[in-house]
């Protein structure tokens, strides 16, 4: 996307905001962070307010948690809809809210953002370990980088998260209005599972020691499980209950390993692999790729995908006796 095409893309952004204020009581979004590559969330209530939204590449939080996880902005509770801007990725979580019955579509106004793929702040780091940036860009397949040290561009390939490497859905599933031109997938949805699949080709001893090997790194800080808009379980955590009392607050690799197994398989056939849970690690552990395997487990057994079809009754939330697949 060129400077014009975001330039453009922000200018109708506002000009769409503005229209809708009067009657959203809230719009969730991004803004400029403390640097050139990165944003934060941003909550805007006022036409004051408005300049501060941005969109690029650089935007890459998941804003739909937000709708469940803060009491003070929860839209069934609202007499005005709530606004929110998402991706394509985004968009699937909203969608398995929605599914789920924890948001309703009639509370919502979702401004909807075809999606290049985000930068990955950490690579950007491994790839250029300097300060004081001083701006950003993407054009032309690179990231276009000035700072301190002078003048560097890196390719797109080498610093977008991985989540976006093997995106099938950059578009919005789900929206009320667009805002930008469409985006061809990166991957088809069969071939979007390469990592997992090149981890299946180990064995299970191997298996066992890789994920043991990046477990061991674990802080049990829980933000993979605070970030992510489909643990919704806010009270009755099996992190944090003593009744029953599933974990302790140990931190063996035992518990760290039960914690994350556990925490995988309450997303199954509901992850939406946004990559929220890794995004937000803050030792870099690829804790989304558990999610990922179990999502390619369900597809195979049940041809189910999280947060694709709005009429869907995701797989694991329902019974059949005569349950296809199984």
């Amino acid at each position: 996307m060129t400077n014009t095409e975001l330039k453009q893309s922000r200018d109708l952004l506002h000009q769409q905001v503005e229209a809708i204020l009067p009657e959203v009581e809230t719009v969730i979004g991004w803004t400029q962070g403390y640097d050139p590559i990165h944003t934060t969330p941003t909550f805007v209530r006022d036409a004051k307010a408005i300049s501060r939204l941005t969109w690029n590449s650089f935007c890459s939080q998941n804003l739909t948690g937000y709708l469940v996880k803060t009491p003070a902005i929860q839209p069934q509770d609202r007499a005005k809809k709530i606004a929110v801007c998402v991706k394509g990725c985004d968009s699937r979580s909203l969608v398995a809210l929605i599914q789920e019955k924890f948001v309703s579509r009639d509370s919502l106004y979702i401004l909807g953002f075809p999606c290049q793929g985000v930068i990955d702040w950490r690579r950007v780091m491994q790839k250029l370990p300097v300060g004081n940036i001083r701006a950003a860009r993407v054009e032309d397949g690179q990231l276009a980088v000035e700072h301190d040290g002078g003048f560097q561009r890196l390719e797109l390939q080498d610093v977008l998260a991985r989540k976006c490497l093997r995106c099938a859905h950059p578009n919005p599933l789900i929206h009320d209005i667009v805002i930008g031109a469409q985006v061809p997938p990166r991957v088809l949805i069969d071939k979007a599972y390469g990592d997992v699949e090149e981890l299946e080709q180990r064995s299970l001893a191997e298996r066992l020691d890789f994920w043991r090997s990046e477990l061991d790194r674990c802080m049990r800080c829980y933000a993979c499980r605070n970030a992510c808009p489909l643990c919704v379980c806010q009270e009755r955590c099996i992190a944090e209950t003593r009744e029953p009392k599933w974990l302790t607050q140990y931190m063996s690799i035992s518990e760290k390993v039960f914690f994350h197994f556990i925490h995988a398989l309450h997303l199954a056939g509901r992850c939406t692999e946004c990559g929220e849970c890794e995004r937000v690690c803050p030792m870099g552990i690829p804790v989304a790729l558990m999610k990922e395997g179990l999502n390619k487990i369900v597809r195979e057994l049940f041809g189910y995908e999280a947060g694709v079809d709005l009429e869907a009754v995701p797989p694991l939330l329902t019974f059949t006796p005569d349950e296809a697949g199984i």
